[in-house]
């Protein structure tokens, strides 16, 4: 019984160069500080250039200043990992994505709404004989319900 690594070496699929690229970029992001890993929302790459996607301007600004770490790591693995070999990359650029943040809408729960029922009890203080009657009607058809 062959496992699932023998059977992708020996088929010879189109999307393997991005599947390898993929572990790559893995590979980059494993060895980057953790506070750069959680604010980073993606990385892609795109004619030769790495593209680092942040949720922060100053992320940008502390990749930049780490950008030789990154080109260095990028170089060992490259010359260490045999998979790694294909993907070239020249440049590497950061930026953020902005995200419109939703107005948070307030739920109120614990409002408990409490409904009288009508027993038709109250002054008719109309002057008008046609408003008059047309309460009187009204209250009839709520004693009647």
């Amino acid at each position: 019984m062959k496992n699932i690594k023998t059977i992708l070496k020996h088929l010879q699929l189109p999307y393997d160069d991005k599947i390898k690229m993929q572990r790559c970029l893995k590979l980059l992001t494993k060895g980057l500080p953790s506070h750069l890993i959680n604010n980073i929302n993606y990385m892609y790459l795109k004619n030769d250039t790495l593209y680092f996607v942040t949720k922060h301007q100053a992320i940008n600004f502390e990749l930049y200043q780490k950008l030789n770490d990154i080109k260095t790591m990028l170089r060992f693995i490259q010359n260490k990992m045999k998979k790694c070999t294909s993907v070239k990359i020249e440049n590497i650029k950061a930026y953020t994505q902005y995200v419109k943040k939703k107005p948070q809408i307030q739920t109120y729960n614990d409002i408990k709404f409490y409904i009288q029922k009508p027993n038709g009890d109250f002054k008719n203080l109309a002057k008008n004989k046609k408003i008059y009657e047309a309460f009187e009607e009204i209250r009839e058809i709520i004693k009647n319900k």
